[in-house]
């Protein structure tokens, strides 16, 4: 019998019917899906049993002890706060403390056993708060116990710190052999210490923010960023990689207008006065004539106790009544509004003079007699300004208000740092406007000046009529790149004509040769400015208080007269009682504090070099004009400019200078002294040059600065190479010039 081998298999008596494949996968399908859902209904419904539950909040509170992950704020590096030539008055420097772990892999029983007793004595050295055992004893307590991250120094240090530490047993092994872990914040320094902090200012926690940290907090301090963290044993977490992170962005720099060395000056001569004459507080300011800049604000206060410190800004926001200096407002008006003649005659009537209801006195008994309006300027007459000024606006005082404010004398500056107080310049009609006010008005009363604002106006008249903004920052700053340049603000271009400043400079002039300001005349450079010595009101009790009276003594001008680069205001208020023998006068008590400051720039300013001259051999005059200038010290105190020991030697031999010891070095060993009638030596830095190399470029500036030394710097990264070298006899004040390794 044959097989058809042809049937197929299925149709044979036996077969079973095919399988309908899909339908098995779809159902195998449904009840994967169903138990997945039960899952998640499960899961849900365990969610909201532990969210709402009664026992939620305990299973909640015990779930928090098993996180092991965290994101924390990555705090972004404060800007630094530059001076006009960049040295550092403000930066964010790291502070250090070194925690171990001591079960870390390369730490052993045998290592830690055999250099325990060399660390601990290294930490009883360093740190001399207890002695070597006790160390000991602590750290083998901590290493038995296993503890991953125990702190071991008593207190943060500084980047030389820490690196000089590091240079013990097991710590110079670093975190996988020695065990140690770096821990870092960040502190606010101030390498010149408080010179000029009340400008520099602060940002506290409680967010009160003065001066320019104040004013640029979020431009110094950058955004911070995000880490997550891992929580690795006890409470010791580890930053790990996340896309989420973010890298936080480090602060700008703020370049400001302030010299230090000027800064320096101002405040130790105004520190000075304040001690000598027992006066109550006091402000200097310098500013740079074409520009607004302020090289130099200082701001002291005398306190009960007599110690003297900043503590307010007088600057800027003591408002007060201003007294003669106002007199230049005065003068302005009467010969650019009034088209008044300046050799206009008013006679001075013995010193005391009645208009109205108010009694006009002349601080110089007598009088002055018949004298011209630059003489009445000159000699800061009262009753002279007090007649002029209302022989040509006693019938419309508004006009002599409105040029005022055509000045901009009332305006606020609206400065970069905060504080600032607006003028106060009454008119006709308001409440306290009286019969009075504008003969107060005309010699300085009846308004009220900031200093800041009377530097202004004398800065204008020096700047050839252009009212200037004052500017305390020049520049933002990313290192060496500016990011963000802020120019110079002219507030008014022209305040008068060319002829009534011509007449105002010769005024002021006058007042310095032949007038109240004589302290401020010297041989080397020409001054122009006013005195002034205000009564101060004190409430309700006036001019008068406890047998004395209160006096505002100012000193204001610019020099130098015939090319000026620099205005200058001190003013300082002092409590005269009667019969005291303490100076109050505005160019004895103001006068050599704005002296002082003068003779610093000047100084330093090696484009002022004037010809110098001396009689030699009794009968011959020669002159050298060089980058140094020295006056014999028997002709009256020596000034000393940037050059080297061979033209000091060529001006002394020319001059026939004899006797003058020099240091033997080919630097400036000479420094100018406003007050001493003689040179003296620059002294060394006891312990020469310190030793910045490995140092990122901010800690060795502050370094260096911090020990008054110059910075300059190339490349980027940390100092590869730094001349002169470590241990180099050198003088404060010099240059310390820096190689980085990129």
């Amino acid at each position: 019998m044959q097989t058809n081998n042809n049937i197929p298999p299925s149709t044979g008596p036996n077969s079973r019917p095919p399988k309908d494949i899909r339908k098995e996968i779809l159902n195998r399908s449904l009840v994967l899906y169903y138990i997945f859902v039960g899952i998640a209904l499960v899961i849900i419904g365990r969610m909201l049993w532990i969210q709402y539950s009664p026992e939620g909040a305990e299973l909640r509170k015990e779930a928090e002890g098993y996180i092991s992950f965290n994101v924390e704020r990555t705090l972004a590096r404060r800007g630094d706060i530059l001076s006009h030539d960049g040295r550092i008055l403000a930066t964010t420097m790291p502070l250090f403390h070194l925690y171990m772990d001591f079960r870390a892999e390369g730490l052993t029983q045998e290592k830690f056993q055999a250099n325990v007793d060399s660390l601990s004595l290294a930490l009883a050295n360093f740190f001399k708060d207890k002695p070597a055992r006790a160390y000991r004893d602590s750290l083998t307590r901590w290493h038995r116990a296993g503890l991953r991250y125990k702190r071991i120094t008593p207190r943060r240090m500084n980047y030389i710190e820490l690196k000089e530490l590091c240079k013990a047993p097991l710590l110079r092994e670093g975190r996988n052999k020695g065990g140690i872990i770096t821990d870092t914040t960040y502190r606010r320094t101030f390498p010149y210490g408080s010179l000029a902090r009340r400008t520099i200012g602060s940002v506290n926690a409680t967010g009160t923010k003065v001066g320019i940290e104040g004013n640029f907090d979020q431009i110094l301090a950058g955004e911070d960023g995000r880490t997550r963290m891992q929580k690795i044993s006890g409470n010791f977490w580890m930053p790990v990689k996340d896309e989420q992170n973010v890298n936080p962005v480090d602060g700008y720099d703020v370049q400001t207008t302030i010299d230090i060395d000027v800064q320096e000056v101002a405040e130790s001569k105004l520190r000075e006065q304040l001690a000598s004459q027992e006066a109550l507080w006091g402000t200097a300011i310098l500013m740079e004539v074409n520009t607004g800049e302020i090289r130099a604000i200082a701001n002291l206060t005398r306190h009960p106790d007599s110690s003297i410190y900043e503590d307010y800004n007088y600057a800027i926001g003591m408002n007060m009544e201003p007294g003669s200096t106002f007199k230049l407002a005065s003068l302005m008006a009467l010969l650019d509004d009034a088209k008044a003649s300046p050799y206009e005659t008013v006679d001075t009537e013995g010193g005391v003079v009645r208009i109205g209801a108010a009694k006009v006195v002349d601080s110089h008994a007598g009088g002055f007699g018949v004298v011209n309006f630059l003489e009445m300027f000159e000699k800061s007459s009262n009753t002279g300004f007090a007649k002029a000024v209302n022989r040509y606006y006693a019938h419309n005082p508004g006009r002599f208000v409105d040029y005022l404010y055509k000045i901009g004398l009332n305006k606020s500056f609206d400065l970069q740092i905060k504080g600032e107080t607006a003028p106060i310049i009454r008119r006709p009609g308001d409440k306290l406007w009286n019969g009075t006010t504008l003969t107060m008005m005309s010699f300085g009363y009846a308004v009220m000046l900031s200093p800041i604002h009377t530097l202004a106006l004398y800065n204008a008249v020096a700047n050839n009529g252009k009212y200037m903004k004052p500017l305390f920052v020049t520049a933002i700053k990313d290192g060496d790149r500016v990011v963000e340049s802020i120019e110079p603000q002219v507030l008014n271009p022209k305040i008068c004509s060319d002829q009534t400043l011509r007449w105002l400079k010769q005024g002021l002039e006058g007042v310095v040769n032949d007038g109240t300001a004589k302290i401020l005349r010297n041989d080397h450079y020409r001054v122009a400015g006013k005195t002034g010595t205000a009564q101060v009101a004190k409430g309700r009790f006036g001019y008068t208080v406890n047998g004395g009276r209160y006096y505002l003594a100012t000193v204001v001008g610019y020099f130098p007269a015939d090319k000026p680069k620099y205005s200058c205001i001190v003013s300082i208020e002092t409590f005269h009682k009667f019969g005291s023998s303490n100076i109050y006068y505005g160019g004895s008590l103001a006068g050599p504090v704005f002296r002082a400051i003068a003779d610093k720039v000047y100084s330093q300013a090696t484009d002022w070099a004037d010809e110098v001259q001396k009689p030699i051999l009794g009968s011959t005059t020669k002159r050298i004009t060089v980058e140094n200038s020295v006056k014999a010290p028997e002709y009256g105190h020596p000034f000393v400019r940037g050059g080297d020991r061979r033209r000091l030697d060529s001006v002394l031999m020319a001059l026939n200078i004899r006797d003058v010891s020099i240091p033997n070095r080919h630097r400036d060993g000479l420094v100018a002294i406003d007050s001493g009638f003689k040179f003296r030596e620059l002294p060394e830095n006891p312990s020469g040059v310190p030793d910045v190399t490995g140092l990122p470029l901010r800690e060795a500036v502050y370094v260096l600065e911090s020990r008054g030394f110059r910075t300059e710097a190339t490349g980027k990264g940390s100092v590869k190479h730094q001349e002169p070298t470590a241990g180099t006899a050198f003088v404060r004040g010099d240059t310390i010039r820096l190689t980085l390794d990129l």
